[in-house]
């Protein structure tokens, strides 16, 4: 079993981190509605989130919210609480 692969399923929300959370460093993330599981272009499974909250990528008028967006269950180099089920 993938190492988030349990974690949350169809209908959940989770949290789920762009970088390791690092201090000194604003925190990358996105807040979505799991909508389902698919394989990525690599081949790496993952959930379908449509998101609802994004920390602002690079640029204060760039959002994810309103987009669907995969992530994956797994990473090479992953780290524990890459991904939270939020309430």
């Amino acid at each position: 079993m993938l190492k988030y692969e349990a974690i949350a399923k169809v209908g959940d929300t989770i949290k789920s981190f762009d970088f390791e959370p690092f201090p000194g460093r604003d925190d990358k993330f996105v807040i979505g509605k799991v909508v389902g599981v698919d394989r990525g272009t690599m081949g790496a499974k993952c959930f379908v989130i449509q998101v609802t909250e994004d920390s602002l990528w690079h640029e204060p008028d760039y959002t994810r919210v309103g987009t669907e967006i995969l992530v994956p269950m797994e990473m090479l180099f992953d780290y524990d609480g890459r991904v939270t089920v939020v309430s």
